[in-house]
């Protein structure tokens, strides 16, 4: 006789589905489809178009004879770039997980969102609720085979579209600053502004002003100032609950109140997501003169400084570019809830357990507005590893068909002539910018001819550079394209599996690591690719409780 579950007996094997799927197409038989768009933020417009999309959308889904019109969800467009502002658009993912949609279509991939880790965060929730967003333009359905790779790459392409607006908008400040049209949004501590712009005392703030520098030149340190404003309860900056002393030091420190107008102070970011940080010698700064009154002296200005260097240099303070690269992971851990950089930290100082773990900065501040848990440094090398080692065990179905695919998406023959002509003409400018400085040095053109010359060239020199900017974004994928060929240089350099932690593969290979909230750490590659691993400690959770299910 041949044994029970022997090799000769056939199995029967009978699919049992879930009973809310059986129950869903009992009830529900067509399947819920719903729209997603942004509308212009123009009250007309924004009418006139959502009762557009919502006909089309309408006349659309109910064509389909198993499909149900579910609505339509339209958030105002003005930015793409973060879902936190786009109401509508959190308000259909929240029915979706409320099981009231099965479906969603959408334009396009840069109508859906303009952020790449958003854009795919979001396909993937819905593709773990078995819901399918359709991309129109694309003509992609988020639940078909292989459409994950090609998501991420036009989402990649979206958010280059939005970098590539906000590179615009810099260029127009820019000019106003060098031009000295530009307008402060938000005047300083101090001032108003006037009709025109201009900036005007504001006499009751100005003498808080006056106060602080008095008393910080009588030796008050800046930690006492702000204690004793917060006590008083005078007004603070933009209405904060209280002064504190870095608000203090920035004030004693801004020539603004000299009459000076410093111009470029912050920069934003270059790529999402986009962040104000200050300008430390990487963008020119512009500086107007007698730009305003003063509310303190020019004198006194110069003696808080002379003071607050004495003062630092007796502290030991070290250079902050200096400590941010001392380390490995400094500037490179994001927070996956708020988007903060990582601290690090030493804990358990002089035990013999003492640990390293790098920890969210809002978090050390103010963990009612982050709650993301500090991680141990040994946890991200773990998973580095483990992230490391699977990339090289799969590289060539990975990377390999990454690489071609992107190379396929930015060819553009005519494009790449456009970029060209682009090329040679901003050549043929520049060289005529250096011939017309030749010719007035000589003295054999007029200086007023030249400076209208000279303006003219530079109007269509910047013109030609922006249009070429512009394309090279539109044609892309250079980063994308130059980070998968370091990869897999580094791959076939480093073929085997590696048994502990490297810091140089790390540093050659990793452009950030965000910390998630679910406890995975997610590895931005330098090509922009995106992996994820758990946390050792979710991972050895994981396992006890595996084990013991198994016991």
């Amino acid at each position: 006789m041949q044994e029970k579950g022997g090799k000769g007996m056939a199995k029967k094997v009978v699919k049992i589905d879930p009973v809310k799927q059986q129950i869903t197409r009992q009830l529900q038989p067509k399947k819920r489809v719903c729209a997603y768009c942004r509308v212009s933020t123009d009250s007309r417009e924004q009418q006139n178009s959502f009762s557009a999309q919502l006909a089309y959308y309408k006349s659309l889904i109910e064509n389909q004879e198993d499909w149900q019109f579910a609505g339509i969800y339209a958030d105002e467009a003005r930015s793409g770039t973060k879902l936190q502002k786009r109401d509508d658009f959190l308000r259909m993912m929240k029915d979706c997980e409320d099981g009231k949609n099965d479906m969603i279509i959408t334009k396009s991939v840069t109508r859906f969102a303009r952020n790449t880790v958003d854009s795919i965060q979001a396909i993937r929730k819905l593709k773990e609720l078995g819901i399918a967003v359709f991309f129109e333009k694309e003509n992609i359905n988020s639940l078909s085979e292989k459409s994950e790779q090609m998501l991420t790459i036009l989402s990649s392409l979206a958010q280059g579209e939005s970098e590539n607006a906000s590179t615009n908008n810099k260029w127009a400040a820019v000019k106003r600053f060098q031009d000295g049209t530009f307008i402060i949004g938000t005047p300083a501590y101090g001032y108003t502004k006037g009709e025109n712009g201009e900036l005007v005392i504001q006499e009751e703030e100005a003498a808080v002003v006056r106060r602080i520098f008095r008393e910080y030149l009588n030796g008050k340190g800046t930690y006492a100032i702000a204690r004793d404003l917060s006590e008083e309860g005078l007004p603070t900056i933009r209405l904060a609950e209280k002064w504190n002393d870095g608000v203090i030091k920035e004030m004693l420190l801004n020539s603004i109140y000299t009459g000076e107008l410093r111009q470029q102070k912050t920069m934003t970011t270059d790529v999402l997501p986009f962040k104000r940080q200050r300008n430390k010698g990487q963008l020119p700064q512009y500086l107007v003169e007698d730009n305003h009154e003063p509310i303190i002296l020019y004198e006194q200005a110069e003696a808080v400084k002379e003071i607050f260097e004495y003062r630092r240099k007796q502290m030991g303070a070290d250079d902050l570019e200096k400590y941010q690269s001392r380390y490995a992971f400094s500037s490179k851990i994001l927070c996956g809830e708020c988007g903060s950089l990582f601290r690090r930290q030493k804990i358990y100082i002089g035990k013999p357990y003492e640990k390293t773990q790098w920890c969210c900065r809002q978090h050390i501040f103010d963990s009612a507005k982050c709650s993301q848990k500090a991680v141990r440094e040994d946890d991200i090398q773990w998973a580095f590893t483990v992230m490391w080692n699977k990339l090289i065990s799969n590289y060539t179905g990975i990377l390999i068909p990454l690489l071609d695919m992107l190379k396929k998406l930015r060819i553009d023959e005519q494009q790449e002539q456009e970029i060209g002509e682009c090329s040679n003409r901003i050549m043929e400018l520049t060289e005529q910018g250096h011939i017309l400085s030749r010719l007035v040095s000589k003295g054999y053109i007029d200086h007023a001819v030249f400076i209208e010359r000279q303006n003219a060239l530079t109007l269509e020199l910047a013109a030609v550079k922006k249009k070429r900017s512009q394309l090279l974004d539109n044609n892309g994928f250079d980063r994308e394209v130059a980070g998968t060929e370091q990869l897999l240089e580094l791959i076939r350099n480093n073929p085997h599996v590696i048994e502990e932690y490297r810091e140089d593969l790390f540093l050659q290979s990793i452009d950030k690591v965000i910390v998630q909230k679910n406890g995975q750490i997610t590895f931005r590659l330098i090509n922009r690719l995106e992996l994820s691993e758990v946390c050792r400690k979710e991972a050895a959770e994981d396992d006890a409780k595996a084990y013991a299910n198994g016991i």
